[in-house]
């Protein structure tokens, strides 16, 4: 069986331009990515990327590509990365990292944000299969849990605080904030559920990607096939 996370990020190649800004975000995808672009990129040398993972920082540096802090940057050409679902929208869930917060800010700079999925990954409509990962000020956080599950009691909202597995208390996120999964018994509409969540003071973002993507490549056994948002 074909390596697909490898199939799709090789595809992906084909839409990198010279003297572009790039971002990428995190996981085994995004290393493939990188891979292919070390070695099949001639024009490697011209690019310049940013990331807000701490690994694939890393990784770039590791084959000598320039990765640069997007702090002073106002806009990139091409955001890559993968997620844990998406629907046919491209709506995405990115639960699983907990950086999703320094993510959405390369997604929303990007000129195009290309999602890189297998075909596992596409689903008609986003379920309750992945929680939704909210990132928290710490002085806010047992008040939002408690409100949260108040709030979304209809939909059988429950929180959990990510606890670190090399210390004692909460993880911590790249911006000294804390992590929350919100486990629903079924979702909330996601536009409504987008925006709403935000309001609540000391919530610093969610792992709900809403009308963010603007291409899919999605990679099956014999395809690789490109998705506009629609």
């Amino acid at each position: 069986m074909p390596d697909l996370k490898k199939k799709v990020a090789t595809a992906a190649l084909a839409y990198i331009k010279p003297r572009q800004v790039i971002g990428l975000g995190a996981g085994s995808t995004i290393n493939h990515l990188i891979n292919g672009i070390q070695q099949a990129i001639s024009f490697q040398s011209t690019l310049t990327f940013v990331t807000p993972c701490a690994e694939t920082e890393r990784q770039l540096v590791r084959h000598g590509l320039v990765c640069i802090n997007s702090d002073n940057l106002a806009k990139i050409d091409l955001y890559f990365d993968s997620c844990d679902q998406v629907d046919a929208q491209l709506n995405a869930l990115k639960s699983g990292g907990g950086i999703h917060a320094n993510e959405k800010i390369c997604a929303a700079m990007a000129d195009d944000f290309y999602l890189l999925v297998d075909r596992s990954k596409l689903v008609a409509t986003l379920s309750n299969d992945f929680p939704l990962c909210i990132e928290v000020l710490p002085k806010a956080l047992c008040w939002l849990v408690e409100q949260i599950e108040r709030r979304y009691e209809a939909y059988g909202a429950k929180v959990a605080i990510r606890e670190s597995p090399k210390s004692t208390g909460p993880i911590r996120t790249d911006n000294g904030n804390f992590l929350a999964d919100v486990f629903f018994q079924r979702l909330p509409e996601l536009a409504v559920l987008n925006t709403e969540i935000k309001q609540f003071p000391g919530l610093v973002e969610h792992s709900l990607f809403y009308q963010l993507a603007t291409h899919m490549l999605v990679a099956d056994e014999d395809t690789v096939q490109l998705l506009p948002a629609k």
